[in-house]
């Protein structure tokens, strides 16, 4: 150590060894900049760099080593060979590039094989050259300083270069620099404290120039390669760090876009000369498939072959969205909406198009259209589809001379069943009622729902009426076979009416009307039956329908009338009271009989109304009576289906002031027979508010004696049929005894009605029935002859 010392000190100049320093200082920083540039450099840019650094670290350590050897201040002139010196700096630049090129493989391990090259190379570089040295002197070495230059310039290089493998920093950088330029330097002045030079009596060698002057030289150039190298890393640097920030900033576009395109909903294609570049992942889930399984593929591959040609004629319009179908992965269809629009992708011209999927539209247009054409609750056609079917086969039967039916069917007892089961109960029927005549039709016939429990077929293409005939059998067959609606057995029917094309209307207004016409009379011959359209049901019918609109007219003025009926006591021969009939007497027909009207309006519903004003005419009358007398009024079962029915009735006491017990309400077998729980609910209501129940037409039914265990009637009413046969017929008359030991066995009044000679009335008495009515005891008369009747003393029995 004291040797290197003394040689640094005795043998050099102190200027050119702190300039060589600075030399070394400086390409070592410089190296290392070049270093970490070939590093961060890819492609054909890191060997470039790499030749960059080696040239720039070998020429420096070069410059290095001369300055110092111009330093170097002996006892004897020296020279240089140039040739050999020309060597020593081709070792420098090629070993130096070697060990930095094993650097640039990354890791601990090649910085550290690296750097051992980078000071063979400063090794090498530094021998050679003092072989080049000519002096007149023998040149000799102490070998244990030239082992100890080798290790310090190798252990310095090594240490430089792993202090930086894979890192950055100034900091790091400015120690490593110090690493490198001790490890060059330490190695020189080593090698040159190992050096020994005998004189000898050789020609001297003079100086090439001034030491001084010449190192200044050398360090310019050098220095200068130096800057130069130095200032192109920074420049580069600064311009890759640039471009590495955009090339950043394109990714994070792209990347922000490639995001923005996979969450889209709408499927995206970027194609360029008719082959895909690029889909977004909503475009593969569209077809089914794997983004990667377009790209390179023509566009038309996807499309479905029948929209090729157009797609392609499309492309003259591009900016106007069009709709096509493309191919999913399972081979099914994919109905979509395009549009295109022109960019640029990867400098070259490209299209890009929006992919819509139109399958929910589609899906509900199509929902949408069912609705308008079909029946919610059993999704057969309504009225229009029907309509507009029917159009088309009256105009196809018109041209080849085919056949048309329609057939009208209503169901039979439907409303007591919605009543009784509620709209949930009735909907279910309705559904089972579709599905049973689906399977009774034929394949080709059409079976709509008009409304409610309103059905219609449509029959083409089969022989008339024999094909009408057999499909009305299999409906009405089916319909009355019994229904299941929540484990409840349900029973219910149909009737049908039935219009051929042509012979009973051409048109198809006409033909429904007509079958409308014959369900009529379906119904008024019994139900659960079907009838073919006739001439003269369609007179009856608008007779049926004017004598509806009179009726109307007559509860808005005062065509109708109360007439009243006598009940009399056979016991004490005294009236005890009136049943109440209306009469309508017609201004054009004179008087209507209640057997034709009555019945018309249970049908259409007009006996609500009408019953409760004859019962409020009624009562208003009864209220002049003797408070002994009662009235009795009849109510219908359709009266029975309102469920205020026993409000309306109390109401109508209140306003006109008739005590409950005075009034007296007969029904028959049919109120319990359509909703018998509802019925002996409203009964139940009436009793409790102090008004009499009387059970007409007792006998005729087969289920009386059952309603007589289930609610306590005040009263049954012995069938005009039963008395008209007494005196000829002993089963008459041992029937009417039956009734009246029964009824007094239950503590029930009874009343035979339709009294009508003397002999009735005997065998009535001796059978002890308590009241009769008949015209035996008078007429029904208008409220003013019953009042004057009443007026009379003590009014009795005939006989």
């Amino acid at each position: 150590m004291f040797d290197v010392y003394a040689c640094l000190t005795d043998q050099h100049n102190p200027w050119l060894v702190a300039l060589a320093g600075m030399i070394c200082l400086f390409a070592a920083w410089t190296a290392l900049s070049l270093t970490d540039r070939a590093r961060a450099a890819i492609g054909r840019g890191r060997p470039l760099w790499t030749a960059a650094g080696a040239l720039a670290t070998g020429g420096g350590i070069w410059a290095t080593h001369f300055v110092a050897m111009l330093a170097f201040q002996p006892n004897v002139p020296i020279g240089y060979d140039l040739g050999v010196t020309a060597l020593s700096v081709a070792l420098a630049v090629g070993l130096t590039g070697v060990g930095l090129g094993v650097n640039l493989r990354g890791g601990t391990l090649p910085a550290l094989g690296g750097g051992g090259l980078l000071g063979a190379a400063i090794g090498a570089m530094h021998y050679t050259g003092m072989a080049a040295v000519r002096a007149p002197a023998t040149l000799s070495y102490d070998p244990s300083f030239v082992a100890a230059s080798l290790v310090i310039g190798g252990a310095g290089a090594a240490a430089a270069l792993a202090l930086t493998a894979g890192r950055s920093g100034l900091q790091r950088r400015a120690m490593a620099a110090g690493l490198l330029t001790a490890g060059i330097c330490g190695l020189h002045f080593t090698a040159m404290a190992a050096v020994r030079l005998i004189p000898t009596e050789a020609l001297l060698v003079p100086s090439p120039a001034a030491p001084t002057g010449l190192a200044a030289a050398v360090a310019a150039i050098t220095m200068m390669i130096l800057v130069l190298s130095l200032a192109g890393s920074i420049v580069d640097q600064r311009l890759a760090t640039r471009a590495a920030r955009e090339a950043a900033r394109l990714r994070a576009s792209e990347t922000r876009f490639r995001q923005l395109a996979d969450v889209t909903f709408e499927g995206i294609v970027i194609h360029a000369g008719g082959r895909i570049l690029d889909v977004n992942r909503a475009m593969a889930r569209l077809l089914g498939r794997a983004p990667e399984d377009f790209i390179g593929l023509p566009v038309l591959d996807f499309v479905a072959p029948s929209h090729r040609e157009g797609l392609v004629h499309a492309a003259a319009t591009p900016h106007e969205p069009r709709e096509i179908a493309l191919l999913h992965a399972d081979g099914s269809l994919v109905d979509v909406e395009v549009l295109g629009e022109a960019i640029e992708h990867d400098g070259r011209p490209a299209w890009v198009v929006a992919v819509r999927d139109l399958r929910e539209r589609k899906q509900a247009e199509e929902r949408l259209r069912h609705m308008a054409h079909h029946d919610l609750l059993t999704q057969l056609p309504n009225r229009a589809l029907f309509n507009d079917r029917l159009e088309q086969a009256l105009a196809l039967a018109e041209r080849d001379g085919g056949a048309v039916a329609v057939l009208c069917l209503d169901l039979d007892r439907f409303k007591a069943v919605n009543d009784l089961l509620g709209h949930h109960g009735g909907d279910a029927l309705l559904q089972q009622v579709a599905q049973r005549l689906l399977r009774a039709a034929n394949d080709q016939d059409t079976v709509a729902r008009f409304s409610g429990d309103e059905f219609v077929v449509l029959q083409t293409r089969v022989a008339q009426p024999a094909g009408a005939e057999a499909v009305a059998k299999r409906m009405v067959a089916a319909l009355g076979a019994p229904f299941d609606l929540d484990g409840q057995p349900v029973r219910i029917g149909t009737s049908i009416g039935i219009a051929l094309y042509p012979q009973d209307a051409r048109a198809g207004e006409a033909l429904l009307r007509n079958a409308d016409t014959a369900l009529y009379r379906a119904k008024a011959d019994g139900r659960g039956t079907y009838r073919f359209f006739e001439a003269e049901m369609d007179a009856r019918l608008q007779e049926r329908r004017r004598l509806e609109r009179d009726l109307q007219q007559a509860l808005l003025g005062e065509q109708l009338t109360v007439h009243f009926q006598p009940l009399g006591d056979c016991t004490t021969q005294q009236i005890v009271g009136f049943e109440a009939l209306v009469r309508w007497n017609h201004p054009e027909r004179g008087l209507v009989a209640p057997s034709d009207f009555i019945p018309m309006a249970e049908e259409t519903g007009l006996i609500v109304p009408l019953g409760e004003w004859v019962l409020r005419e009624a009562c208003r009358e009864a209220v002049r009576w003797p408070s002994s007398i009662r009235v009795a009024v009849n109510l219908s079962p359709v009266q029975f289906r309102h469920a205020d029915l026993a409000e309306r009735v109390i109401g109508i006491l209140k306003d006109t002031g008739l005590p409950p017990e005075r009034l007296e309400l007969e029904v028959t077998e049919g109120v319990l027979i359509d909703d018998s729980a509802r019925a002996l609910s409203t009964l139940k209501a009436l009793k409790d508010a102090g008004i009499r129940i009387s059970l007409d037409d007792f006998g005729t039914g087969y289920s009386s004696l059952s309603y007589l265990q289930s609610f306590p009637f005040d009263k049954i009413k012995i069938d005009r049929s039963f008395i008209g046969n007494m005196p000829t017929n002993e089963d008459s008359r041992a029937i009417v005894r039956a009734i009246i030991a029964l009824a007094r066995s239950l503590r029930i009044t009874v009343t035979a009605e339709g009294v009508e000679t003397e002999e009735q009335l005997r065998l009535l008495r001796s059978e002890s029935c308590n009241q009769v009515q008949g015209y035996l005891l008078g007429r029904p008369a208008p409220a003013d002859d019953v009042s004057a009747r009443l007026a009379e003393p003590a009014p009795e029995l005939v006989g």
